[in-house]
This record gives C-alpha cells, sequence and structure tokens, in this order.
C-alpha cells in the first residue's frame, strides 16, 4: 500500500512538473507578448500614432487557417524564417527577416509545423502571387508545375467546360477547364495572402544585406511555383556539386550513394538514414571528422542504433579534398527536407588540422566524436 502511494506520488509530481514546465514556463516567457511598433522611444514606449505589428487577420483569413489545418497543409510546410546562422531562408527569399514568438500572437491558428516538403509559407502573401494562381496551385498544382508532389483539392472547386463570370481558366494535358472556387476554397487563399511578417520588430530588424535583398527581391518576381526553392548562385553551385559527389562511385566521388541510398534513407537496420538526421544537421565537426575517417561501432541515429561501420568516402578511401567534403555535405544537409548551414572549406581545413596526427584509417567512435560540443 505504501508502494501504491509512492507511485502515485511520483507519477502526479512528474505530471505537476511537465505542467509547470511547459505552461507556466511558457506564459512566463511569452504571456506579456502582444503587438508593438517597429521601433521604440527611448523609454521603452510605442510612438504616437505608431503603426502596430502583428495585426489580426480578417475574418476569413481566420477562416482560411482552420481549412488550412483541415487540409493537412502543416504537414508539408512550416511557417517559420529560421535565424541566419541555422539555414538559407532569408536567402531563398522565403521573408526579409527571421520570425519570433511575437509574429503569432494575434493568431488563432499557430501553424509553425515542423516538417518542409515543400517551402516555407510564414510570408507567401509577399510573394505577389495573384488569387488566381494559387486558386488554380490549389486545384491542380501538376497544371503549374508538372514534377509539383503537392496533393490537387479538386473538390474545393465547381469545375466547368465553359469560361463565365469569375471562373478560372486551368490547362493540363492540352485539356482546359474552368473552375469556381468553393467559399472554402477562397477561405484557404485569404488565409495564404494574409500570411506576411514585412514589418520590423523591436527584437528583430530585417536582415541588412543589400546583395542579399536585392537577390531575394528578384527571386520573388522570378519564381513561378510555390514549391520552388531557389538559392544563392553560390550555394546553388556548391549543392550541384555536392551531389555529384555523393552520387560518383569512383574516383573523384564519395560512393555515398551506394549505402545510404539516393533517397538519403539508407537500409532499415543496416545503414543509418542521411534525411533528418541528427547527426547530419547537428554539430558541423562531427560530420567532418566522419568523412575524413570515417565511423565504426555502434551509433543511435534518430532514436535507433545501428552497429557497423563506414570507410573514409572517397577513390581511394579518404581522398575527398576540403572542397569535396564542404560540398557533399553541404549537400546531404539540404537535401531530402533537410535545411541546414553550408559547410565552407576553412571549416574543413580547420577541422583537419586539429586532427592532422591521426593515423590513417583509424575510424571514429561515437563516444569519441559524441564529445564534441
Amino acid at each position: 500500500m505504501n508502494n501504491i502511494f509512492k507511485f502515485a506520488l511520483g507519477i502526479f509530481s512528474t505530471l505537476a512538473f511537465a505542467w509547470l514546465a511547459f505552461v507556466v514556463g511558457a506564459r512566463v516567457q511569452f504571456g506579456d507578448l502582444k503587438p508593438t511598433s517597429s521601433f521604440h522611444e527611448d523609454n521603452g514606449s510605442i510612438p504616437l500614432n505608431a503603426d502596430v505589428f502583428p495585426q489580426e487577420f480578417s475574418g476569413i483569413a481566420q477562416q482560411g487557417a482552420r481549412e488550412y489545418v483541415s487540409l493537412g497543409c502543416t504537414t508539408c510546410h512550416t511557417q517559420q524564417v529560421r535565424l541566419v546562422d541555422s539555414g538559407f531562408d532569408v536567402e531563398r527569399g522565403w521573408g526579409k527577416r527571421p520570425s519570433v514568438a511575437r509574429d503569432y500572437v494575434m493568431q488563432n491558428e499557430v501553424n509553425i509545423g515542423n516538417t518542409r516538403v515543400g517551402p516555407d509559407l510564414a510570408n507567401i502573401g509577399m510573394r505577389e502571387y495573384s488569387d488566381e494562381w494559387l486558386h488554380q496551385h490549389l486545384f491542380e498544382p501538376q497544371s503549374l508545375v508538372q514534377e509539383s508532389i503537392c496533393p490537387p483539392s479538386p473538390f474545393l472547386f465547381d469545375v466547368k467546360k465553359t469560361s463565365g463570370e469569375g471562373r478560372i481558366s486551368v490547362k493540363s494535358n492540352d485539356v482546359i477547364r474552368f473552375i469556381s472556387p468553393s467559399i472554402r476554397a477562397n477561405r484557404l487563399v485569404a488565409y495564404l495572402q494574409a500570411l506576411k511578417q514585412d514589418y520590423e520588430l523591436p527584437e528583430m530588424a530585417f536582415v541588412e544585406d543589400d546583395e542579399t535583398d536585392e537577390e531575394s527581391e528578384q527571386l520573388v518576381v522570378s519564381i513561378p511555383d510555390a514549391n520552388s526553392t531557389q538559392l544563392p548562385s553560390w550555394l546553388a553551385e556548391q549543392i550541384s556539386s555536392g551531389k555529384e559527389i555523393y552520387s560518383k562511385v569512383g574516383p573523384g566521388g564519395g560512393g555515398c550513394i551506394t549505402c545510404h541510398q539516393p533517397t538519403g534513407l539508407g537500409q532499415p537496420g543496416v545503414f543509418p538514414p542521411l534525411a533528418d538526421s541528427d547527426w547530419v544537421l547537428g554539430n558541423k565537426e562531427r560530420i567532418i571528422k566522419i568523412s575524413m575517417y570515417g565511423l565504426m561501432g555502434e551509433i543511435e541515429v534518430n532514436g535507433v542504433k545501428y552497429n557497423g561501420a563506414m570507410v573514409p568516402p572517397g577513390m581511394p578511401m579518404g581522398s575527398l579534398s576540403d572542397q569535396q567534403i564542404a560540398d557533399v555535405l553541404t549537400y546531404i544537409r539540404n537535401e531530402w527536407g533537410n535545411s541546414a548551414s553550408s559547410i565552407s572549406t576553412d571549416e574543413v581545413a580547420n577541422v583537419r588540422s586539429t586532427i592532422k596526427d591521426r593515423g590513417v584509417m583509424q575510424m571514429w567512435t561515437a563516444a569519441e566524436l559524441n564529445s564534441v560540443k
């Protein structure tokens, strides 16, 4: 009986601690956030007649947020522009600045999401897509971009064979159809158009990079598809080179594709995945070291244990240059839904200089690498 009491007390204490941490703690940290002006007076007050942000969505946009959730859009799209050091969201034209907690205080439905199969939508309302374009994309994404994997939602539209007032022309496979949006489709488009973090906040200003801003503006105008993830030319070139190294089995290649597969999913129980891998997206020094000397023994990836050996990539083994290592690692950190900062040749060279006395083919163990902070 005494043990049951202790057991019940332990459960209650665990739940109470979790409630304090996740509910009370969050309230203490973010509970007093409210709309504010882009800048404050010296005394911290909001200037007279200044606009405050974020502003509340219109009624139809709030209804559209619920449609967004019901259609499962959060499965493939995030709504959070990440910090500059964490990825390339600003360079991709997905926003003028990283998102902060205050951006969401006026939203009844906060759809930050956690997986990027498609692009981030935190600022899709700034990308100058027309309502007609968005409706067509909802109806049949493949009519705009043939390789799009976004599922169509024809049930949101009334399809006609002839044109008419308010109808949108959709051409696919040489067949022209005319669609009339339902109220659900109009709600969803209103919500998407309302998604824009086009203001500065005291805690987060626009990223001050004239070249990046100019590129981003060009991308906003030129992107033909909401699923596009165009990159700065230097990054696109590095990723393209890395993909070639990853896929090539022979001199000059890494041969990575043999074990980790074209999908980056590896082979269950044998070779660990690179897609959404904490080892790939985490500490840079750790993965650079693996690319130089390989890895052996037990390793845990995303909660699953593997036990084997990975020889240093390259043919001959361990022959990849600093540039090749930087390119292939940048590729795998930005492929298969991964999105992380690039790796430079200087970073690779710095790591190589710290382990230059390590023996050839002296593969790392997870215990050694996990000591890297």
